[in-house]
């Protein structure tokens, strides 16, 4: 809506003003403004034409409203437009409109708040980048939540969406692993044991290796962790150069860490993933982007054979590609997962945006990426870093090589629990309890991370992520299950509604007749219907919005809004009880319509929305 009004101004002002450009913004104003939209065209105007912002105001005001072959309209009847002081545009959506977009909401629920702005174009977007033999924890959990969520968004907004996981299953921490397991079965470790449980003890044994204890001997402890690491070098190097042992317990914590994926994708309900391209993928690929970098003479030798790109200038520092030891570097598998993506994943689409969901700590490697990338030629503006902030434990940072996690399943399993006990209480009766609870506690943790900016860093509390109160994800499933309560003790299921409120609705109907009567809705009579209303034209501006920033906070403050205003209009406004025919079917559909954006919107954070809770 906010495009669409902006798009109209402009060609107004290219009608009265040929010739100039005005960089206006349109915006939701203050709850105190009697309006749906302003803008602050008409003052931007006055300062290039030297003419009061009021009578600029009322000249764009006065052709906006007025039908014309030439000039545009934002649609008779459509929008209430008025100027106020200093020489705002404000934008009041009319009766007709908010029926008509009621309807539209009603009948096409999956499709409200779509859009083309993507139409035709691929956007491939990197997510939940597990490492090889590791546990997924809460610090994982951010990756997952928000590159599941920008998938669902950027699809609803017309894009091509391809994901991939780029599972970290290459790299000196595999030297690590195979020097853990080698002592492990030196010292007469038994095999079945870590097939029994394959993850939990390969981390163990990861976590093992790095600790070194030597009573009252800090030193020897030092010595100790220092010939480890040599040997871990040994091991990775070893790994790749093909050595058979190595390659065949690599390719074992491989496939145990994959499967142990998928169910981790399955616990949080995540959409499947198109491709988990690890970074082993891109083994055979590094030789020929060496070439390509040396070619473009970006390649430079240090004194101690480690070769990098130089990026000083930028501000960047070295890129470093091969390690003194000849080991490639994760830098170094990031350039040739750039060129695949951009030259075989995209294949005959038109790529708009690579996307790396990854935390903010990365945000340097990626800018030297990028740099290196554009100065082979490539189009880096299109590549994005979408960054999000650390999150900790109250103890301290999370860390796998300490121990000091809380595993996925800890997590939901404990949310689980926590929400059956509350179902329980509340709706003892409800024949799916266990199901429900698995929804509810999905919904606390993923919105519990989504309504943050990404970009703030995150505590994690137990009391905080699986409060059922407030800003949280159970109050807006509450919220719409409350809502389809209503609509099943009214006697009507969705399709239903439809059929029996389109035809009342419908413009110059008996319905919107009374709607658009000024003594009726001036007095009162359907202003709990139009807040409601109002706040439900805004739902396809918010998921753009969201869509633009890669911000999924946008539409989770939206929906707590949502939900906020239901509940005032849900107390204020009988529905099942209403005796006034007309009244009572367009507060079913209002009721039918704010039950469908709630799912919408919630389906796109990647949350359920139970029918009875």
């Amino acid at each position: 809506m906010k495009n669409q009004i902006k798009q109209i101004i402009s060609k107004t002002i290219k009608k009265l003003y040929p010739g100039i450009d005005v960089d206006f913004s349109v915006s939701y104003p203050p709850a105190s403004v009697d309006a749906d939209f302003a803008s602050n065209a008409a003052m931007v105007l006055a300062r290039i034409t030297g003419k009061k912002p009021m009578d600029v105001a009322e000249e764009i005001a006065n052709n906006l409203s007025r039908p014309s072959g030439t000039l545009p309209t934002l649609g008779e009847g459509k929008f209430e437009i008025s100027v106020a002081a200093p020489g705002f545009l404000n934008f009041k959506l009319a009766p007709q409109a908010l029926i008509e977009n009621l309807n539209s909401v009603i009948s096409d629920p999956d499709s409200y708040g779509a859009a083309d702005l993507g139409r035709g174009k691929l956007a491939i977007v990197e997510y939940f980048q597990l490492n090889v033999a590791k546990p997924a924890h809460i610090g994982h959990l951010r990756s997952a939540v928000i590159g599941d969520s920008l998938k669902r968004i950027l699809r609803h907004v017309g894009y091509k969406v391809v994901s991939d996981t780029h599972i970290g299953d290459w790299g000196t921490q595999f030297g690590w692993l195979l020097l853990a397991y080698k002592k492990f079965i030196e010292e007469g470790g038994d095999k079945r044991e870590v097939k029994s449980d394959p993850i939990e003890k390969l981390n163990n044994l990861y976590v093992g290796i790095h600790q070194a204890e030597a009573a009252n001997d800090p030193g020897k402890s030092v010595r100790i962790l220092k010939d480890r690491l040599v040997q871990a070098k040994q091991e990775f190097a070893k790994l790749e150069k093909g050595d058979k042992e190595n390659r065949k317990l690599w390719e074992y914590f491989v496939k145990v860490s994959k499967k142990k994926f998928d169910e981790m994708v399955e616990l949080l309900e995540l959409e499947r993933f198109d491709y988990d391209l690890g970074e082993s993928f891109y083994e055979d690929k590094m030789p020929k982007m060496l070439k390509r970098l040396e070619k473009a003479k970006l390649l430079v030798v240090g004194e101690t054979g480690e070769k990098y790109v130089d990026l000083e200038k930028y501000g960047l520092g070295r890129l470093i590609c091969v390690k003194s030891d000849g080991a490639t570097t994760y830098e170094m598998r990031d350039l040739a997962t750039f060129a695949y993506r951009y030259d075989e994943l995209a294949g005959k689409k038109k790529l708009a945006w690579n996307i790396y969901v990854v935390d903010s700590r990365q945000a340097h490697d990626f800018r030297q990426v990028f740099k290196t990338m554009e100065m082979l030629g490539y189009d880096a503006s299109i590549s994005e870093h979408v960054d999000f902030g650390f999150m900790s434990l109250p103890e301290g940072a999370i860390s796998t090589r300490k121990g000091n996690i809380i595993p996925l399943e800890t997590l939901v399993d404990e949310a689980k629990k926590r929400a059956l006990v509350i179902i329980k209480e509340k709706n003892p009766d409800l024949k799916n309890k266990e199901w429900v609870a698995g929804e509810v506690a999905l919904g606390a943790i993923k919105y519990g991370d989504l309504v943050h900016n990404r970009k703030s860093d995150i505590v994690f509390r137990w009391d905080e992520v699986l409060n059922f109160e407030g800003n949280t994800g159970p109050y807006l499933q509450y919220t719409h299950a409350r809502l389809c309560s209503i609509l099943r003790k009214a006697g009507f299921k969705v399709p239903k509604v439809i059929r029996s409120v389109i035809p009342a609705t419908e413009p110059g109907s008996s319905l919107d007749s009374d709607f658009r009567q000024n003594d009726k809705h001036v007095a009162g009579q359907f202003q709990p219907e139009q807040k409601l209303m109002r706040s439900l034209t805004l739902f396809p501006d918010k998921v753009a919005d969201a869509a633009a920033g890669f911000l999924p906070n946008i539409l989770a403050e939206y929906l707590f809004e949502l939900a906020g205003t239901a509940n005032a209009f849900y107390q204020s406004s009988p529905v099942v009880q209403e005796k006034d025919q007309k009244v009572r079917e367009l507060r079913l559909a209002v009721v039918a319509a704010t039950a469908n954006v709630l799912k919408t919107g919630l389906g796109l954070l990647g949350i359920d929305a139970p029918e009875e809770m």
